[in-house]
């Protein structure tokens, strides 16, 4: 009998150590378990420094959200915050200096999914305090503020052609948005506090006419801005918002309010010479649809260098000009709904960027019996090095030139080509996946298929085509790398040489709407479209426009409404700003 009270007391000991250690693994997983979504809480924080110091400060860094380049770390009130400490296994990995008063601050590193990490935050009286965090498997995607544009009459839905525009461009050094809008607007926005810089009504009472592009200077200093308006203005601003000069296309190519021309793409070079495609519709004239086309080069003082052709204006659009920085060479295709007469729709052109003569062309043959024309729209692009030329037809198909070969041989061919959406025959009625843009990302090609559409104007595509709104991406030698359903029209998307950022629009077969927003890949990644695909940011309207920050904190999504059947109006017009 003597033994049972310390039988009962050892039994008592035991459970209270099972208890205490089922306590903490619990706790363990609460901590991994936040983790996963890239934001820990203060619940893991310790404070150490001066006891006095500590007495009254409480804890100080209430969370942490990983980011494609780091860590935002949000503290619980502002704080004098002198450094930032990120420690890996015990050892420094990175070290920040602040040096200001602020309850928020971005510890910039290189981090890997599921691992653990302790950041400690110094204040400028001594105070210490930490966090240990599970990295996230994929970044996370946070709204800083939202721009709010000017009031739309919002497009239909279920055309893309009626879709509201708009643009966004970074500066080259993360510190300024511009923004562009389909009223004519031009704003430029500071980064850090979103407040407005200035602002510019180009285009004042003109239905339609709009900012068609923007381009910042290598060095930052300034804008050059071009519009689709009866003017077609080029414009170039400093940072300022003072303007420096501006030219316009508008009385070479005409216009009036029904088709208005356009600065439709432009391009620098490192020097700062300017390429511009330039173009007008014209609609149709009997049964044969109408372009009218030029390409423009000026120096960074607004001067006409060069422009093609000389002394004539091509009867098929230009939509997208390319350049190499060198400026030795530049680059574009040409856009018709029907054939041409002389400057054939389809062709890709080559010319010196420092003179405008043409090295050679190459015209794409229709894709016979269901086209009796080809098209190039937004996806003629060249290597920066000039060796190499991609390109897309509407109809489907992808190409790819060996530039120097052929100015070496003086014979245009082409490399080698790819039936990735070319049309199909579904219940009778002839469908394809329009082919839209192109890109090179190191040395990634990638090519962007659009929305589904029957060659058969009186009837609507029945399904979607196997290959529409879907990304391609394949290397030089042209094997597929992987490829990705996106399951809504992609507008032009924003890259550097490690993200593509893609702006999702409506589908106008399956009519989701869910999948309005942009998308981010991680294209150094290895693996499938899946493991490269790393954020998504949903917007109730349609995302028409998007850019990444060259230093690839901060990412830029427009979105823009759009109107239902019944009347419904989806979304807004403004732009947000996300880290």
């Amino acid at each position: 009998m003597k033994w049972k009270p310390l039988i009962v007391l050892l039994i008592v000991i035991i459970m209270a150590s099972g208890c205490a250690e089922k306590t903490q693994e619990s706790d363990s997983n609460a901590s991994f378990q936040d983790s996963e979504s890239g934001i820990e809480s203060s619940q893991n924080t310790q404070e150490t420094g001066n006891s006095e110091g500590n007495s009254g400060a409480g804890k100080l860094i209430d969370s942490v959200v990983f980011s494609r380049t780091g860590a935002l770390l949000t503290l619980k009130s502002e704080a004098e915050i002198s450094e930032i400490r990120v420690y890996s296994d015990n050892e420094q990995i990175a070290s920040m200096e602040i040096g200001k008063t602020e309850d928020q601050a971005f510890a910039s590193f290189d981090w890997s999914p599921e691992t653990r990490y302790r950041f400690e935050v110094i204040t400028g009286s001594g105070i210490s305090s930490e966090i240990e965090v599970y990295a996230p498997g994929k970044p996370a995607l946070k709204e800083e503020y939202t721009i709010k544009l000017e009031d739309v009459t919002p497009g239909d839905i279920e055309k893309t052609s009626t879709n509201i525009k708009g643009t966004a461009k970074f500066s080259p050094d993360s510190k300024y948005l511009a923004v562009g809008t389909h009223g004519g607007s031009l704003k430029l926005i500071k980064l850090a506090t979103g407040e407005k810089v200035w602002e510019k009504q180009l285009v004042k009472g003109i239905a339609d006419a709009r900012i068609a592009d923007i381009e910042f200077s290598e060095d930052g200093k300034y804008l050059i801005v071009g519009e689709e308006s009866p003017d077609a203005f080029l414009y170039c601003f400093d940072v300022n918002g003072t303007e420096i000069w501006k030219s316009g296309a508008g009385e070479e190519l005409g216009s009036d309010l029904k088709y208005m021309p356009a600065m439709k793409k432009i391009k620098l070079d490192s020097e700062g010479n300017i390429y511009v495609a330039a173009s007008r519709a014209c609609g149709y004239i009997g049964e044969k649809y109408k372009y009218l086309g030029r390409v423009y080069s000026f120096d960074s003082e607004g001067n006409l260098r060069w422009k093609f052709p000389e002394s004539e204006l091509m009867d098929s659009g230009v939509t997208w000009i390319d350049a190499t920085p060198d400026g030795k060479y530049a680059v574009f295709g040409t856009t018709c709904f029907t054939e041409t007469d002389k400057w054939r729709e389809g062709t890709v052109h080559v010319l010196n960027g420092n003179t405008g003569e043409e090295h050679w062309r190459y015209q794409i043959q229709p894709v016979k019996p269901f086209f009796d024309y080809s098209a190039i729209w937004y996806s003629t692009q060249i290597t920066p090095d000039g060796e190499k030329l991609i390109t897309m037809t509407s109809d489907g198909r992808a190409f790819l030139f060996n530039n120097s070969e052929i100015i070496e041989t003086g014979t245009p061919e082409i490399a080698w080509e790819q039936n990735i959406s070319t049309p199909i025959v579904v219940s009778g009625v002839p469908i394809y996946g329009s082919a839209n843009y192109a890109y090179i990302v190191n040395d990634t090609l990638i090519f962007s298929i659009g929305s589904t559409f029957s060659k058969d104007k009186n009837k609507d595509a029945p399904f979607e085509h196997p290959s529409g709104n879907s990304l391609f991406a394949y290397d030089y030698e042209g094997n597929l790398l992987w490829k990705w359903k996106i399951d809504g029209y992609a507008g032009e998307c924003a890259r550097n040489d490690r993200y593509l950022v893609i702006p999702l629009a409506q589908n106008l077969v399956t009519e989701d709407r869910s999948v309005h927003g942009v998308y981010v890949f991680d294209v150094s990644k290895s693996g499938g479209a899946s493991s490269r695909l790393i954020q998504t940011y949903n917007t109730e309207g349609i995302t028409v426009s998007a850019d990444i920050s060259p230093d690839g904190r901060y990412i830029a999504a427009l979105e823009a409404p759009g109107r239902l059947e019944d009347g419904t109006v989806l979304g807004e017009y403004k732009v947000h700003v996300l880290t």
